[in-house]
């Protein structure tokens, strides 16, 4: 029973087990922004994990803010995630929370941008400085060596801004007769480029390019020149990006806003395949580096082909998406059900098994109380057997004994007053019934109890009695009974076993058996009619 109990329990187990999903790891992404090309890299990387069923990624943005960055990777830290994805708002402030993150063991995965330590698992992102180089020689080629620029910078702590500044100034610098008649940071934002360009525009006055670092705070200059008018909203506006969006990146080259932009991948995709090989133990590259290239009017409509052919790929893509969100929520739930089904199954078979052994051992039980009721009731008939013949010894013993008695007591009296006799007999016989009717239901009662109520010895019981109704106690004790019992069986409904019971005879058997050979006819036909 107990072993067949603990297989079952095991199987239930085993079934929960099975159909219990593995947890998956945790890879924690913190942004340090919320902006066009950020958003394309936060769907990349979730569309790169539906095909890793054994990850969950968690992606938390924050707005340029250092302090706040720092925050939720100190998050990250304390609830142990399995693996972080971060791109840092600035180089040195986000350096110690990074390393802090990297010592407790928590592989780092920079993206984009880098930090001013080597502690980090892996890095994704483009080379910033052959961007500004890129951009340099490009700026150098369309101005002819010749020409006043602006030159509009992201946030001034990001390696990205500062690894752009110093590839571009590595070529330009180089060119005497190019000027940078104005640099200033716009945070990469195209708000802020636009309001600073408002407000310094007039004292720059004319000028022959503006280069920014991205293509937010391009398009953001080139708002301020519009409004002002003149030579400045003619000039070629330069960013970085490239990004396959229809508000800013390859559509504002193709409708004339930007003259160039310089290609530069998010990676959101590559950001969760190196975390899959982290995690799992597979081989991959420290240092991932993207390639970038200038797009401009030259090879912006073959960009618009790619874009369209991406973005159709990406509606398919998403659509399949929702199509296999909407397949596993069904598959949750039916497995759900199929589980809730299974341990029902399991629990009524142990329902079942419990009842049909529980009822086998009472049907053994039964049988074997049973029996024992036989073996006891074969045994109850011996010993009442045995008591009759007992009491049938005892009563002719002491009838034996009560005979040498009254031989003893004739010879040591004589015949005495009669009256007194007659007087005494009456108390005496009073009395004698009175202690017979106390305890008349008592088939313990001895001669030697009835003595001792009485005030009296064996003998002087005997004596007395015999003399008073011409019987022994025992004799006179059952008359007493006797004729009880025969009013009883007239005047009430008592069965003849209560009424045996009730005047102190030990047996029905026995009672029925006195009663006719002191009556002369049985208990029942002195039954009430």
């Amino acid at each position: 029973m107990n072993r067949i109990a603990l297989l079952i329990t095991l199987l239930i187990l085993a079934i929960l087990t099975s159909c219990t999903p593995t947890p998956k790891k945790i890879v924690a992404v913190s942004q340090c922004s919320v902006d066009e090309w950020r958003t394309q890299m936060n769907n990349e990387m979730l569309r790169e994990a539906f095909f890793h069923n054994d990850m969950e990624v968690e992606i938390h943005s924050t707005s340029d803010n250092s302090q706040e960055q720092i925050d939720v990777i100190e998050q990250f830290i304390s609830r142990k995630v399995d693996l972080i994805v971060v791109a840092p708002n600035e180089a040195e402030p986000l350096r110690p929370v990074i390393e802090k993150a990297f010592d407790a063991g928590i592989p780092v995965v920079l993206i984009d941008r880098k930090i001013n330590s080597n502690k980090y698992t892996a890095f994704i992102g483009g080379d910033n400085v052959e961007v500004g180089r890129l951009a340099g020689n490009y700026v150098a080629e369309l101005l002819k060596g010749k020409g006043r620029i602006v030159e509009i910078e992201g946030l001034y702590g990001s390696s990205s801004s500062q690894e752009r500044h110093k590839g571009f100034h590595e070529v330009i610098d180089k060119y005497d007769d190019i000027n940078i008649v104005s640099s200033f940071c716009a945070d990469w934002q195209e708000d802020k480029a636009e309001a600073i360009m408002d407000s310094i525009g007039e004292a720059i006055g004319d000028v022959d390019l503006v280069f920014a670092y991205n293509d937010r705070m391009a398009i953001g200059a080139k708002k301020s020149a519009l409004k002002r008018g003149g030579n400045n909203a003619q000039i070629p506006y330069i960013g970085v990006d490239a990004l396959l969006d229809e508000r800013i990146g390859i559509s504002r080259i193709a409708d004339g806003t930007l003259n160039a932009s310089f290609l530069y991948q998010t990676g959101g995709d590559k950001a969760i395949f190196i975390a899959d090989c982290i995690l799992s133990g597979k081989p991959y590259e420290r240092d991932n580096i993207f390639q970038t290239s200038v797009v401009n009017k030259s090879n912006v409509h073959l960009m618009n082909i790619h874009a369209g052919h991406i973005d159709e790929q990406n509606g398919k893509i998403e659509f399949l998406n929702s199509k296999l969100d909407d397949f596993f929520k069904d598959y949750e739930s039916q497995r759900i059900v199929l589980v809730t089904f299974i341990i029902i199954t399991v629990l009524v078979c142990i329902l079942l098994f419990v009842s049909i052994t529980a009822y086998n051992a009472k049907t053994r039980l039964n049988d074997q109380l049973e029996m024992q009721k036989e073996v006891l009731e074969i045994q109850k008939n011996e010993l009442s057997e045995q008591k009759e013949k007992l009491e049938r010894q005892r009563d002719q013993l002491e009838a034996e004994r009560d005979k040498l008695i009254e031989a003893q007591g004739c010879e040591e009296h004589g015949e005495e007053d009669k009256t007194t006799i007659e007087d005494e007999t009456n108390f005496f016989m009073d009395r004698l019934n009175k202690v017979f009717d106390e305890n008349i239901d008592n088939s313990e009662l001895t001669v030697e109890m009835i003595g001792a109520e009485m005030g009296l010895s064996r003998v002087q019981l005997y004596r007395r009695t015999k003399a008073s109704c011409g019987l022994s106690p025992n004799e006179a004790l059952r008359a007493r009974r006797l004729n009880k019992a025969y009013k009883m069986l007239r005047e009430t409904d008592k069965s003849i076993s209560e009424v045996a019971y009730e005047v102190g005879f030990s047996s029905p058997s026995y009672f029925a058996k006195c009663y006719k050979d002191y009556f002369g006819h049985n208990p029942t036909e002195s039954l009430r009619k």
